[in-house]
């Protein structure tokens, strides 16, 4: 089944090679693209692109300041972590609720174990697990968010509007895709006996998450959280947070 960005249902288990491979050769050419366009930017010459924000903070800002117009965003991630998805899931609850559709692939080889299981139990928003080992944004089929050039020794981030570009980006988001599976399908996360919150939170007591944390990141609240917490160490069989969390990565290293 395939929509009109090219959502598919991929393998459960696992990604096959040719599948692999062909978003591997798309990532590619999209690189090469970039690069051209980036090394346009640098030189100083007229180019359909431009330079929206400086280092990792800057383009965090500008996308922020920026988002609340766009009405899609298809997203490709490289790599995440715990830490890095406490903060983000929340926000992207908060624009999805205010009308923005997003679709977010993350590169399954890029994911820490943990951040893989709380991305599979989240609810809100459509999330993939796939090949993706080129970040990217594309803005409401307009424009494509990709890294920019070095200026004066600091990364940016580029806005691109060149049609061999966008082209590009749009045969990478398709093959990522097509090589992809729904975070919620992901095998690894199968523990036999847990809910998928009371999964999300034994990946968050596994790195030793304080309930509002937990709270914050689930977006319940600290009472919700203390009773799945309760019902989590019922499940798991132990009598303290720190164990469940133990017992949460021994199930899983067992696994």
């Amino acid at each position: 089944m395939v929509d009109e960005v090219g959502f598919t249902h991929g393998p459960r288990s696992r990604i096959t090679e040719e599948r692999r491979q062909a978003a591997l050769d798309a990532a590619a050419v999209l690189q090469l693209r970039r690069s051209e366009i980036a090394a346009c930017l640098a030189r100083g010459e007229p180019c359909e692109a431009e330079v929206v924000a400086r280092t990792l903070a800057g383009a965090q800002l500008w996308i922020r300041d920026e988002i609340r117009a766009w009405r899609e965003l298809l997203t490709v991630r490289p790599s995440g972590t715990l830490p890095h998805l406490r903060v983000s899931l929340p926000y992207n609850r908060e624009v999805i609720a205010n009308g923005l559709r997003m679709i977010s692939l993350w590169d399954w080889d890029g994911l820490k174990p943990e951040a893989r299981r709380l991305l599979a139990g989240e609810r809100v928003g459509r999330y993939l697990f796939g090949v993706g080992p080129v970040q990217m944004n594309i803005v409401d089929r307009r424009f494509v968010v990709l890294q920019g050039p070095f200026l004066d020794g600091e990364p940016t981030v580029m806005a691109v509007t060149a049609p061999d570009c966008v082209a590009a980006a749009w045969q990478y988001w398709h093959a990522a895709v097509a090589s992809s599976y729904p975070a919620d399908e992901d095998e690894a996360v199968e523990l036999e006996g847990l809910t998928p919150r009371q999964r999300q939170i034994a990946a968050l007591l596994a790195v030793d998450t304080r309930d509002e944390a937990i709270a914050e990141t689930l977006g319940v609240s600290v009472r919700t959280v203390r009773a799945d917490v309760a019902q989590l160490m019922a499940a798991l069989g132990v009598r303290s947070r720190f164990a469940a969390g133990t017992r949460f990565r021994e199930m899983v290293d067992d696994g």
